[in-house]
């Protein structure tokens, strides 16, 4: 069967939101431009002939973005905070995969890529590049990028040590990446991948529109050997995989955006590096491949300015006072609603509503292949994740810190996704001292004489949480309240709270004992693709961390056994070894009845395996937006795989004066 797109790839199966939530949805307008309207910043440099003229800026058929609100003006800055960790965080910042999500996540559509077939069953995918697409500074991009980032960087193994992405890989065979012409390029396998547009829509689908090959040859080894050689030596480097990292970086590293002179496709571009500045300003792409309905370039607005606030308070503070335009979730959290809410008027601000893709606020992960024998076993114990959970007062940590927002929940998709499963969601919330106890007697059954557990070897058993609050500063409150709860019950745990650059080195410590995180990708299909990338989500390890990676190991020595592991494989029980293979089967199912009786199978067996630990159902979620900033929807969706907000067109916002406080 071969299907051809030359709009948009409806994916009725894959919408994000239920029926009942509505939604403005972003269409991609059929708008035919014979002349194009540019921003007034570039109009001297065109003049001059600095630039060329706007219709030769853009490629031949440029997507065409329809405002929210209203067609925009141009000018103005868009203040924004930064953490001093991943600047990479484009829900934030820009979108721009090869194909991407539509607002409300009901349609993979065309992007970077015009249009695409579907030949043999889904074991090909031909995409089809749009004719003067250009990077930042000018030059084409063509299918020899793609195939550059695909030879010199997803599959250099001193970069990528376990291989291409799961995104990249069918039953152990990675892509065939093939360059047809300029503008034509092919992914193919001998088996289907029934997932590839969602995936490539997702976060990691980034990656593979990041790397002008003419600019960042100079840095590959496999392309440039001596002046990679060179390079390093003056930077006094001996691990390729480091240094590149370090000076090149794909998505998620902090050089990604570091370098001013390395050519991008979003719609701002830095001036000079950020890593280490106070305030930094990213400037308009005047190469930008999208037009709005009235055939004016975008974006809109000409600076994207960034101040940093390292302190989850000061970046509250800001954004209160007006610093930052579009609030992160890091302080649009339910406990500072009311504080938002008495200062609009003052900080000039509204809100917007948010559906939350996410499934859980916080899930405890545990190492269950720790260095640490007794903890490894501890860990392994179901009966020991029954007594955390069953210790813990959930709708205390609900009331107090998230001010009655949520219910108990436990790690599984939302009740709104066709995967939910009740045993699940519901099983160990009820907060009972008393079966805590039995559960934890059952493994650690003595106490020393401070009144905490002693280990199966007899010896004091203590174990850490890692909180990234960089990340969530209610984190730090909610685990407060935990570990008292825990203590309560005989186990001594430490609380190890850190910044988010820390965090980015200590997950990947293989004795780490256990941190907490988000559940994320919760809402509609988005559980089929979180599980089909393995993304630590609800398969049982982080494999792009430490936590479990001994399983990781595992697995990929089984799919492909000469593969070179970074940990020595450990051999998960028999239960855990069959979702990990559902984990591959399901990018091989051709059907939704397929997908969905293999979903279903798996979360039958995480509901009997009880591996993550969850708190409670996100509820209550919203934004501030400054007033000035427009053609931001009144419903947004926050997400990771679906990476919300950021299909909602970043590009399209505009600075509205008029909206401005009045001294």
């Amino acid at each position: 069967m071969k299907l051809k797109s030359r709009a948009s790839f409806a994916i009725a199966a894959f919408a994000l939101v239920s029926a009942f939530t509505q939604i403005n949805v972003f269409a991609q307008d059929q708008v035919v431009c014979t002349t194009y309207n540019e921003a007034p910043m570039l109009v001297a440099d065109v003049a001059s002939g600095k630039l060329p003229a706007v219709v030769d800026r853009l490629p031949k058929h440029p997507v065409v973005d329809v405002p929210f609100e209203k067609v925009g003006t141009y000018g103005g800055d868009f203040l924004s905070l930064y953490d001093g960790g991943r600047l990479a965080e484009f829900r934030q910042y820009g979108y721009e995969n090869l194909v991407r999500w539509n607002a409300d996540g009901t349609q993979v559509i065309p992007n970077i890529a015009e249009s695409w077939d579907i030949n043999n069953g889904g074991k090909e995918y031909v995409f089809h590049l749009r004719d003067g697409l250009k990077w930042s500074d000018g030059q084409a991009f063509t299918a020899d990028d793609i195939l550059f980032w695909w030879t010199d960087v997803e599959t250099d193994k001193e970069i990528h040590p376990d291989g291409p992405h799961p995104y990249f890989v069918v039953a152990g065979e990675p892509a065939t990446v093939k360059v047809i012409d300029p503008l034509t390029i092919s992914f193919s396998w001998s088996n289907p991948n029934g997932l590839f547009l969602q995936n490539l829509s997702a976060s990691y689908g980034v990656r593979v529109t990041q790397f002008a090959k003419h600019y960042l040859e100079q840095f590959s080894k496999k392309s440039s050997p001596d002046n990679v050689a060179k390079l390093m030596a003056a930077d006094s480097a001996t691990a390729y995989g480091d240094w590149w990292t370090n000076k090149v970086g794909s998505y998620g590293d902090q050089a990604e955006y570091n370098d001013p002179k390395r050519p991008l496709m979003q719609a701002w571009i830095p001036t000079a590096p950020y890593i280490g500045a106070d305030r930094f300003t990213f400037v308009r792409n005047p190469y930008y491949f999208k037009v709005d309905s009235a055939c004016n370039q975008l974006p809109y607005i000409d600076n994207r300015v960034f101040t940093l606030a390292t302190d989850p308070q000061v970046r509250l503070l800001k954004t209160l006072g007006g610093e930052n335009f579009f609030s992160g979730e890091d302080v649009s959290q339910p406990p500072n609603k009311a504080v938002f809410f008495d200062n609009q008027d003052k900080g000039n601000f509204r809100f917007i509503n948010v559906t939350n893709s996410n499934f859980n606020t916080m899930i405890l992960h545990l190492n269950f292949t720790h260095p640490d024998p007794i903890k490894a076993q501890v860990f392994n114990d179901k009966n020991f994740r029954i007594g955390l959970s069953q210790a813990m007062d959930r709708q205390n940590v609900i009331d107090t810190v998230y001010v009655g927002q949520g219910k108990p929940f436990q790690a599984g998709p939302r009740p709104e996704s066709p995967f939910y499963n009740e045993q699940l969601a519901t099983q160990y919330t009820d907060f009972n001292v008393d079966a805590a106890n039995a559960a934890l007697d059952k493994v650690m059954p003595n106490k020393g004489s401070d009144g905490y557990r002693l280990g199966p070897d007899g010896k004091p058993f203590s174990f850490s949480v890692t909180v990234d609050q960089g990340f969530r500063t209610d984190w730090v409150d909610v685990m407060q309240i935990v570990q008292k709860s825990w203590q309560a019950v005989g186990l001594d745990v430490k609380l190890d709270v850190i910044s988010d650059d820390t965090w980015q080195t200590r997950e990947q410590q293989p004795d780490l004992d256990s941190y907490v995180w988000a559940g994320e990708n919760g809402l509609g299909q988005m559980p089929m693709l979180a599980l089909s990338q393995q993304t630590g989500d609800f398969i049982p390890a982080d494999c792009g961390g430490s936590i479990s990676n001994g399983w990781c190991a595992w697995d990929i020595k089984k799919q492909d056994p000469s593969a070179q592991t970074q940990v020595a494989p450990v051999t998960p029980p028999e239960a855990i070894q069959r979702m990990w293979q559902i984990s591959h089967d399901i990018k091989l199912a051709a059907t939704p009845e397929a997908q969905t009786k293999l979903m279903t199978e798996f979360f039958q067996l995480e509901a009997d395996q009880f591996l993550t630990i969850g708190l409670s159902l996100p509820a209550g979620d919203y934004q501030v937006v400054n007033n000035t900033l427009r053609n931001v929807p009144d419903t947004v969706i926050h997400g990771w795989l679906y990476p919300g907000p950021s299909p909602v067109n970043f590009e399209t916002f505009f600075i509205d004066p008029s909206f401005a406080k009045k001294s």
